[in-house]
Parts: structure tokens; C-alpha cells; sequence
């Protein structure tokens, strides 16, 4: 396209992603919002995914789909955001153990025990075949494909299975709250 045809485009694809950013902008932050459960993050997010489609324009404004590709840009950048999250903070954590050589207080060891068992005990009570899919993924490292042909089961089943554990151990897991903060301040305070 010729310089003088690419200005003159422009006005058209300026008001063509203004109109998409209007009636999705929403939608994108509460999907962000949804994988990150961090509403600071997935405002920042947010503008990360308009500004991703801003600067590439005048190629993907003339995707058909539109609402679809927000979506896939949404999820690349919310789970690039939580891989570097969980780095940032596995290095942190190494440094200071490193440079430091600080151990965790007792107190933090016995929080973090006492927070695993709890999981360990949500994921044994999922329903038998959830449960079996949470261990795959979660314990195993298996991606989704790999646990479908294992169990002899539809990707699509697998992430219907992982969704239901997800929200079974949140479930459990906030029941479950009240009572280890019990147990920890009874426990901080006998010491």
C-alpha cells in the first residue's frame, strides 16, 4: 500500500478501532480479570491487549472475528503476566535465601504446612475422576492432551474436569480458612 492510500486509511481504521475498543473493552477486563483475580493487574492488562491491537491495526482490524482474537490476545497476555509473576517471585525468594540466608520463621513453615495438608485434603475429596485430572495436571505436569489420551477422554472433558476441581478446592479451601486461622493463632499463642 502507498503512503499517501495508507494515510488516507487511517481515519477509517482510527473510528473502526475506537468502535471495538468501546464495546469490548469491558468484556476483555472482566476475562483478564478472571484468569488474574487481580483487578490493578487486569486493568493494566487490559490496555496491554488495546494497545497490542492499536499498534497492529491495520492488520488485525480486518480480522472478521474480531471478539475472537481480543480474546486469544487477552488469555497470551494474562498468562505471560502470571509465568512471569510465579518467576519473579521464585527468584525472589532464591535471592534472599541466597544473600541472606534467611530460612523461614517457624510460624511462616508451619502456615505453609498446614495450607498444603489443607489442599492435599480438597483434591481428596473431588469426585474420583476430577480428582485423577487436578493430580495429571497439577501434580504430574501433563498438558491437556496428554491427560485425555491417558484417561481415554476428550480435551475438552479434561478442561471441564480441571474448571470443576478449580472451583471445588476454592470452595473447600475458603470453608476451610476460618478454621486454619483458628488453628495458627491457637498454636502462635501456646508458644
Amino acid at each position: 500500500m502507498a503512503d499517501w492510500e495508507l494515510r488516507k486509511s487511517l481515519p477509517d481504521l482510527d473510528e473502526t478501532f475506537e468502535t471495538i475498543y468501546q464495546e469490548n473493552i469491558d468484556r476483555v477486563y472482566h476475562y483478564i480479570e478472571s484468569i488474574v483475580h487481580n483487578p490493578a493487574a487486569a486493568e493494566d492488562l487490559t490496555a496491554e491487549v488495546f494497545l497490542t491491537l492499536w499498534k497492529k491495526r491495520e492488520s488485525l482490524l480486518k480480522y472478521e472475528n474480531i471478539v475472537g482474537l481480543l480474546y486469544k490476545i487477552s488469555k497470551d497476555t494474562a498468562i505471560t503476566y502470571l509465568k512471569t509473576l510465579s518467576k519473579n517471585s521464585v527468584k525472589r525468594e532464591k535471592f534472599f535465601q541466597f544473600y541472606f540466608r534467611e530460612e523461614m520463621e517457624s510460624d511462616e513453615v508451619l502456615l505453609r504446612e498446614i495450607q498444603l495438608s489443607a489442599l492435599e485434603q480438597a483434591i481428596e475429596q473431588l469426585p474420583e475422576k476430577c480428582q485423577k485430572v487436578v493430580k495429571m495436571k497439577f501434580i504430574m505436569d501433563k498438558s491437556l492432551k496428554e491427560i485425555a489420551a491417558e484417561l481415554h477422554i476428550s480435551v475438552n472433558t479434561v478442561q471441564n474436569h480441571l474448571t470443576k476441581g478449580k472451583f471445588l478446592i476454592k470452595e473447600l479451601m475458603t470453608t476451610n480458612d476460618a478454621f486454619l486461622v483458628l488453628v495458627i493463632c491457637n498454636s502462635l499463642s501456646q508458644l
